[in-house]
Formats: structure tokens, sequence, C-alpha cells
């Protein structure tokens, strides 16, 4: 094989969010920084997946996008078609990219079987004619309720999926924080080809932050600034509504500035409603995007959701932070907020609990008592390097003094 002929698929199934796609698209870093030559496709249905910057050799396969309602629940997103005839063509399309594009490496994330099946034909017949393919599952720290989850790996087939076609199962996570294979009830075969690989981070470290980022922002300087962001946004109103309230509680007493991050995926009259109930306050509001993370290292104090890429980034930049659970349809959420602040990582809240009062108390404390991580019950965070290594043979290793990045 030439130096130029290693190549990557990743399957990147997000629907409204970006969780899934951040996580690959950091392990697509390392593995570009282990061999720069490395081709990656990988297959997308975020609405913005597009907009991502890539390195060098890699690109997006768009699919229509479906977004997920319930447990096994999809519904197309923008096209008048049935879900049914979104699922055909979006299997038909990465069938086509399977057979034609080739890879030695086929990457499929969280879903053995994808979304409602549509896989499940395509990997049937790349095995078939691509036996020498290394077909890999990643599946992040916490899927949902073993009981749900059991309930419909069973139901659709993500056990028997995964023995037949996956050569290796890679957790995005610790066994020691939440052992995925036990939670699951991994049958034998599938245990044997599981491995623990730890938290995918992003690679990159922001550059030192520019103070006047800040006061071109709040007409007035402050001891302290907090950052609220909620991913993609698409649920997050609920816990900024309740920041607001708590804000206007705490301002006559202690100053700080917020900067709040909606996301890209907010409702415009959701985002509309947080800007006119901000107003008067020392609150700035931003779909922001890619520039959160420059905030995020600058804050005193970070306010987030507990989604798998934002609780990284808390931890890998180890911040002071106050994490709210989405309370459901999952239990994802709640199950790593508790697990991590048992271990003193973050102070967290329950949504049944979040009033302005008890959101204003946590805050304040935060803020006053200061940064709060048990350094000695951190886990590992070099997921995305691990994982890298796993993916790309060590005979097409090549490492570069300077890694390709996506940016801060």
């Amino acid at each position: 094989m030439g130096k130029s002929d290693f190549k990557v698929l990743i399957y990147s199934q997000d629907g409204f969010g970006l969780g899934h796609l951040r996580r690959n698209l950091n392990i697509c870093l390392q593995v570009k920084k282990r061999y720069p030559e490395a081709s990656i496709l990988i297959i997308a249905d975020s609405p913005v997946a597009p907009f991502f910057k890539l390195p060098a050799r890699c690109d997006f396969v768009k699919i229509p996008t479906i977004v997920k309602v319930d447990m096994g629940i999809w519904q197309p997103d923008r096209l008048p078609v049935t879900y049914r005839e979104l699922l055909q063509i979006r299997s038909e399309i990465i069938q086509n990219v399977l057979l034609s594009f080739r890879p030695q490496v086929f990457l499929v994330d969280h879903m053995p079987n994808g979304a409602l099946g549509e896989l499940a034909v395509p990997l049937q017949k790349f095995k078939r004619s691509s036996p020498e393919t290394k077909i890999v599952l990643g599946l992040r720290d916490i899927l949902g309720a073993p009981e749900v989850i059991c309930e419909h790996w069973l139901k659709e087939g993500a056990y028997a999926a995964t023995e037949t076609y996956y050569d290796s199962v890679y957790v995005y996570g610790c066994s020691e924080f939440y052992n995925l294979a036990d939670e699951y009830k991994f049958p034998e075969a599938l245990i044997a080809k599981t491995r623990y690989c730890g938290y995918v981070c992003r690679d990159s470290v922001p550059r030192e932050f520019d103070e006047q980022a800040l006061t071109k922002l709040f007409s007035k300087n402050s001891d302290w600034f907090v950052m609220v962001t909620g991913g993609g946004g698409s649920d997050a109103s609920y816990f900024m509504d309740k920041f607001i309230d708590a804000v206007r509680l705490l301002s006559p007493y202690i100053p700080f500035n917020a900067i709040i991050s909606t996301g890209p995926f907010m409702h415009p009259d959701q985002y509309k409603l947080l800007r006119r109930r901000a107003r008067g306050l020392p609150i700035f509001i931003t779909p922001m995007g890619g520039d959160t993370i420059r905030f995020t290292r600058r804050a005193d104090l970070v306010i987030s959701m507990a989604g798998y890429n934002t609780v990284c980034e808390v931890l890998r930049l180890r911040k002071n932070a106050i994490i709210v659970p989405r309370a459901g349809p999952s239990t994802e959420q709640t199950t790593r907020s508790r697990i991590m602040s048992e271990r003193d990582l973050f102070g967290t809240i329950h949504p049944t609990q979040l009033t302005a009062e008890n959101f204003s108390e946590l805050i304040l404390s935060r803020l006053q008592n200061g940064h709060h991580m048990n350094e000695k019950l951190m886990p590992d965070l070099t997921g995305a390097v691990n994982v890298a290594a796993l993916l790309v043979p060590e005979s097409n290793h090549k490492r570069t003094q300077r890694p390709p990045t996506i940016g801060d």
C-alpha cells in the first residue's frame, strides 16, 4: 500500500446536535497527526457539518438529515418525504460511498446498524466485497439507561450486528468511571473486542486570551467572568432562562459579566426571548459557534449542559464549572454529571431542582470559593490519541513536527 493509499471512512450521525461530529473530528485530527497523508471521508447528516474546518485530504459527504424524536423514533428534518423513503436514500448513498471509497478503516459512531438500520445492508455487502477492511464501532462513555439501551439493542439486532461485522469496539471513556460492557450486558464475544480508550478531547489548546475581547462586549469591567454554553442549543433555553433569573438576583450584590452562547440550533424565538429578558443585565447573548472555546478557557466559571464534548472541554481546561444535565428522555447526561460530580470534578444541579434561588446560591459559592477539581480522580483525557493509535497501523505511522489543527 502506497503512502497515499491509507483511507479512513467515518459514519457520524448527529441530526440536531454537534456532539458526535465534534468527537469524530477530534479523532480525525489525531489520525492526521500520526499519518498526514491519510485520506479521511466523513459521512455526516448534521446541518452544520459542511461549515466545520477540516485538515488537508479530508472531506464530508453530507446525507439528508433525520432528527431523533425518542429512542428508535426518527423523522426527516427538511425533506417532505416519509422517514422510510429518506432512510432508503441515506442507505444507498452510504453503500455507494463504502463501495467506491473502499477504506482500510471504517469507523462507525454510536449505532452498530446506523439510524433505524440504515447500515445493515451496506455493512453486509461491504464485508463480503472488502473483508480486509477493519470495521470499528466507536461508543461514547454512556449511551443511556441500561434497561432502555439493552432492550433497544436486542430489538434492533445491534448485538448480533456488532458480533458479525465489527472487528473492534472502542469506548470513548474509562471503565472505572462507567463500565459500558457490563452496564449494557455485552456477551463475551463483544467484551473480547472492547477497548476503553479514554475521553476524546480536542487537540489544540486556545491561544492566550485577549482581554479586549471582553471590554468590547461589556460597558463595565468586572472581577469575574462567567461563560454559559449549551452545545448545539436545540434544548438549552431552559437553563439559560434560569441563569438570567439568577443573575437578576445576584447582580446587585456580586459583580460579574457573562456570555451566553446559545449554539446554532436554538429556535430563533427562544433566542430573541433570552435577549429580551437579559436587557439591563451584564449578559451578552450570541450564537457564537467556534469562538466558544476561547471564552471557556478565560472564564472564572463555566455553566453548561452535560454533553460529552462540553464536559471533556471543562475537564481538559480544568475549569471551575456548574453542570446542568438534560432531564431526558435519555439518562445519559444525568448519569455522566452524577458520576463526575461525585468525584469532585465539578458542581452539578439537576433540572428538577433548578430555581433562580438555588442557581444563584450555587453560582455565588463557586465564584467565591474558586476552582474545585480533584486532580487525583481525573479520567484519562487522551482518548483521541489512543483511538488514532489503534486505527492507524504502525507501518503507516509518520509524525510531523506541527500537527494539523481545526483552529482554536
